[in-house]
């Protein structure tokens, strides 16, 4: 990272894109170090290698599954954001920050871009499974609307309600930011 702790960066810049094939090998390098515990707060297992099925539809540019990944400022992949389409107007939604990259907004500005998404795409529902002991997590996605939740075996399920927006309004209107746009955001 340029020679410089992560945690060093919070005056620098990070970069939100599409996810593309060409990241494959930086995802699994960023997987690689994160601990044990933030993967397995992710994927609620002991999880080594992101599962080949995922990463493959992650990074096909499929229309039903966006994926974004943020990168430092030497270009090396330090999270991941993923919206899956599983029903009519129904998405699933999970984000994965790199250990030394937490808590610096990166986890809420991918949020955020999903979020763009979803009023760009019409869904209106966008589930989260998370462990109940994150219940940060469901204070963050309630700000963005009403959250039902539901928990069984240490695992909460919650379902983020938004409303459905008229993206015809403004060009400044962020739900009519592409998501495409190669976006640079200080950290």
């Amino acid at each position: 990272m340029s020679g410089r702790e992560p945690g060093s960066l919070l005056g620098g810049l990070f970069r939100v894109r599409r996810a593309a094939e060409g990241d494959r090998r930086a995802l699994a390098e960023m997987l690689d170090r994160c601990t044990g515990e933030t993967r397995y707060r992710r994927f609620h297992g002991h999880v080594n290698v992101f599962p080949e099925r995922y990463l493959a539809e992650a990074l096909s540019g499929s229309p039903v599954h966006l994926a974004l990944v943020a990168a430092a400022d030497d270009g090396a992949v330090v999270a991941l954001a993923s919206c899956r389409t599983v029903a009519a107007g129904v998405a699933e939604i999970g984000i994965l920050v790199e250990d030394a990259w937490q808590r610096l907004g990166i986890g809420a500005f991918l949020l955020s871009r999903i979020i763009s998404h979803s009023e760009r795409t019409g869904l209106t529902v966008l589930k989260a499974q998370v462990l109940t002991d994150q219940a940060w997590i469901t204070r963050m996605l309630g700000a963005h609307g009403p959250c039902d939740m539901a928990s069984s075996r240490g695992v909460l399920d919650v379902s983020l309600r938004r409303a459905m927006r008229d993206c015809s309004a403004a060009a400044s209107d962020p739900c009519r930011q592409s998501i495409d746009d190669d976006l640079v955001r200080p950290a």
